[in-house]
């Protein structure tokens, strides 16, 4: 009896270890815990925190994602400001995004996005090339 009670105690930590676990990794670029924050409009934001763990530099180019018609890569929260053409990734210094800052500009939301929802994003990156990720829609009050 003893012994099934711990293998469900361990199972079920695992289980709630790999459901909180949410990082993604292309070649030596890791990408943290992805996440949107509900849609206001027919846009919103994405964040996404990045770290080049390699020897070279690159860059994140270009993001899309079936849930939009576009995604602008964005140094700040003005409207008025010419979106970046990339966002570049030196090597050994993380890059990280949040709101009024650093952020992907969803536009052209296909649906409306509340809390809980997900979606999958395409990331491209100069030289590691593209990888996708899941997208997590959160209040943003923990960020």
């Amino acid at each position: 009896m003893h012994r099934r009670l711990f293998l469900i105690m361990a199972l079920s930590a695992t289980a709630a270890r790999g459901a909180s676990a949410h990082s993604f990794k292309l070649g030596q670029i890791a990408i943290g815990h992805v996440w949107g924050l509900p849609s206001q409009s027919n846009e919103t934001q994405v964040f996404v925190p990045i770290s080049n763990r390699g020897q070279d530099a690159d860059e994140l180019v270009a993001a899309r994602s079936p849930i939009c018609t576009m995604i602008e890569l964005r140094q700040n929260n003005r409207y008025d400001d010419p979106a970046l053409k990339s966002v570049e990734l030196l090597p050994g210094k993380p890059v990280a995004m949040r709101k009024t800052a650093r952020h992907l500009r969803l536009i052209g939301l296909v649906r409306p996005l509340k809390p809980g929802d997900r979606f999958e994003m395409t990331l491209d990156f100069l030289n590691a090339g593209e990888t996708v990720v899941d997208v997590i829609v959160e209040d943003g009050a923990g960020h």
